[in-house]
């Protein structure tokens, strides 16, 4: 039995794509970018749970294509000047050979604190100039700037099945002369929970402490499974849920309240109204806190904050949700959203945060009945994407209802005088309307 110092995730690294364990998909897809990237995106995002293959295939693509590896991960610094330092020369030179450079930069999610100051900024500036291949590799992909991923070709890595970690322990344990049952290595296979790195240095302490590994010996536990953001939300958006256990996997998240507060809202469902409000209540008063713990820089607010928001909006939940998405990925949507806050503010005299985030919402439901379409179309003078965005989309009935808007002669708004007609813009009342009288 060989019991050298090396490191078995090291020694057994893959040299070739063709060698990457499970991911498949991605492998090709990954193949296909490298073969492509003189002419599309220079840069490629890796995202997918520890363990499962993605700093490995990123080595394993230089190795195939010769590339020479410039990397820089977590434990150096990875502020604006180093980076543009170090990986913006290197991305903008190239070798005295002319080989290309492949430039990695491990764990991009985890650029944080004073030492990466303006890390994620600098970054982003590489990718678009860079004159080499960029490899950027993250666990969790939201944690990632939103310019950074439309600059970059996004592969998703999944977690490994334990029939594909098996199939690696057991041509580890051949190859160092292990003697093994086979039922320890499916135990080790199957505690891992999809981390193939986990898997392969438990085999490498095992073999170090026994010349014969039985059951017996296995002293480590399944590893547990970090929860994402999006199985917390199903929790939290599951009637009936266990609140302690919601509140719990909150805790343990890797993010901020002020992060989680905006996952929350980005998925409130379309619900009855009272439900709805009662959801934003309670993400109001959490944001309190979080205004608190600004202002202070006492952090015991945060747990305030994530208890109420979590009781507040699971407390309002009457139907399962499942299709969740993340708040720094709206898209085309978010302009148009900020056109229709800015028109109601200007209308009921509230501010454009007020109206985005506490009125939009409701006119989203309230545009489920034709005739309040129609007069709210014709009161803030809506544009056909506006009435669409308030729609879900529904491209035609937005040409109905705007259309419809302009056959009105007078419209009466709730709280409006007789006098006071929106046929006769001047005359807009300049006090403030309530959010009940401008959508009853």
């Amino acid at each position: 039995m060989t019991l050298g110092s090396d490191k078995w995730t090291e020694k057994y690294r893959p040299k070739s794509l063709v060698e990457v364990t499970g991911n498949e998909k991605a492998v090709a897809e990954l193949r296909a970018w490298a073969a492509a990237s003189p002419k599309t995106k220079k840069a490629v995002i890796l995202h997918g749970p520890p363990g499962c293959g993605k700093t490995s295939a990123a080595y394993a693509l230089a190795s195939e294509m010769d590339w020479e590896v410039i990397e820089l991960n977590a434990s150096d610094q990875r502020n604006e000047a180093i980076i543009k330092s170090i990986v913006g020369r290197a991305s903008s030179s190239s070798t005295f050979s002319r080989r290309t450079r492949l430039i990695i930069l491990d764990e991009a999610d985890n650029l944080y604190g004073k030492e990466d100051r303006g890390g994620t900024r600098a970054i982003t500036e590489v990718v678009k100039s860079s004159a080499q291949p960029v490899v950027l590799i993250a666990n969790d992909l939201y944690r990632l700037s939103r310019a950074l991923q439309r600059n970059c070709k996004v592969i998703r890595f999944q977690r490994l099945r334990p029939e594909r970690i098996l199939r690696v322990l057991r041509e580890i344990s051949i190859q160092e002369g292990i003697e093994i049952d086979e039922r320890v290595l499916r135990i080790l296979a199957y505690n891992a929970n999809g981390d193939l790195r986990s898997a392969i240095n438990d085999l490498q302490a095992l073999s170090i402490s026994s010349e014969r590994i039985y059951e017996e010996d296995i002293v480590t536990g399944a590893r547990d499974v970090e929860l994402s953001i999006f199985d917390v939300l199903k929790k939290i958006y599951t009637p009936g849920t266990d609140l302690q256990d919601a509140i719990t996997s909150l805790y343990s998240l890797d993010k901020t309240p002020e992060e989680i507060i905006n996952w929350l809202y980005e998925n409130l469902p379309l619900m009855d109204p009272h439900g709805l409000l009662h959801a934003l209540r309670y993400l109001g008063r959490a944001d309190i806190f979080l205004g608190r713990t600004r202002n202070s820089d006492n952090y015991k607010f945060w747990r305030y904050a994530s208890s109420i928001m979590a009781c507040g909006v699971s407390s309002a939940i009457r139907h399962r949700y499942f299709r969740f998405k993340s708040p720094w990925q709206r898209g085309v949507s978010e302009p148009v959203m900020d056109d229709i806050a800015r028109k109601i503010s200007e209308y009921c005299n509230v501010s454009q945060s007020y109206a985005k985030y506490y009125m939009i919402p409701f006119m989203r439901l309230f545009f489920r009945d034709r005739a309040k379409a129609v007069r709210l179309t014709r009161s803030l003078r809506l544009d056909v994407p506006q009435i669409a965005f308030l729609t879900g989309g529904d491209a035609k009935l937005a040409e109905e209802i705007h259309q419809a808007s302009f056959t009105v002669e007078t419209v009466e708004m709730p709280g409006m005088t007789e006098d006071v007609k929106m046929s006769e813009p001047e005359d807009r009342s300049s006090r403030q309307r309530s959010l009940a009288d401008f959508l009853s």
